[in-house]
């Protein structure tokens, strides 16, 4: 099958609701600490989430990691205070560290609609995410959306390097990327050359990178419904 483009799509926060959830667990644990150890809550939440990138970066991005980080804020916090950590209390905090790879994710506005005009308009549909190899997958099977797919990548960390492996035999002149992160999304399309439409949205100090906003493959969306037109102009002549 000839298709007129192939689009690598983003999933988490571009698709569906992620970071949110993130962030729920996140306060549930800034709570628990700064109740076990006295320490006030905005400082906990800023070490917190400086040693959740500091763990991801050390780890990768795996579902381990998030309770890995916030198990060694709460014993950091624990020798700040001089008191010996808890089995109980480093328990609750892995279980709500659960919680964000564990939920149903809700859709965002407009994410199903986009995703069948892509296929009703020939293009191929892959779902390009990183993470843990089975939540990725059930998140997309869960969604409802696994029939507006044509493929899913699961990498563990994406990178110019591993988009170019996922591209494989495809023209990057006749693909692009889609998806809300700067560091994992347009970066890695943008030295690739393939045309980047990058949809910002609240996301974790990890995903923060300077990108060029004047590189003519650039463009920034307020809403991915505003995806078509781009695409429409740009794959106009693709057969």
């Amino acid at each position: 099958m000839r298709f007129r483009g192939h689009a690598f799509v983003d999933w988490d926060d571009t698709i569906a609701e992620n970071i949110r959830y993130f962030r729920e667990a996140e306060e549930e644990n800034v709570r628990r600490i700064a109740a076990a150890t006295g320490w006030d809550p905005g400082e906990v939440r800023r070490r917190g989430r400086e040693l959740d990138v500091t763990v991801a970066r050390r780890m990768g991005l795996v579902k381990e990691s998030f309770a890995t980080a916030w198990i060694e804020c709460y014993r950091e916090f624990c020798a700040r205070a001089g008191i010996r950590p808890e089995a109980a209390v480093e328990a609750a905090i892995r279980e709500t560290c659960l919680i964000p790879y564990q939920v149903r994710q809700e859709l965002l506005p407009g994410a199903a609609e986009t995703l069948a005009w892509l296929n009703q308009t020939g293009f191929e549909v892959i779902i390009w995410t990183a993470g843990d190899e089975a939540v990725q997958r059930r998140k997309v099977r869960e969604s409802g959306l696994e029939h507006l797919t044509h493929r899913v990548v699961v990498v563990p960390e994406k990178s110019p390097e591993r988009l170019r492996e996922a591209l494989g035999h495809r023209d990057p002149a006749r693909s692009f990327v889609m998806g809300n992160s700067a560091h994992s999304d347009i970066r890695p399309a943008l030295a690739l050359g393939l045309l980047a439409l990058h949809i910002p949205a609240e996301t974790w100090a990890y995903d923060q990178v300077e990108i060029d906003p004047t590189d003519p493959n650039y463009h920034r969306l307020e809403r991915i419904t505003d995806a078509p037109p781009v695409l429409s102009r740009r794959f106009e002549e693709a057969v």
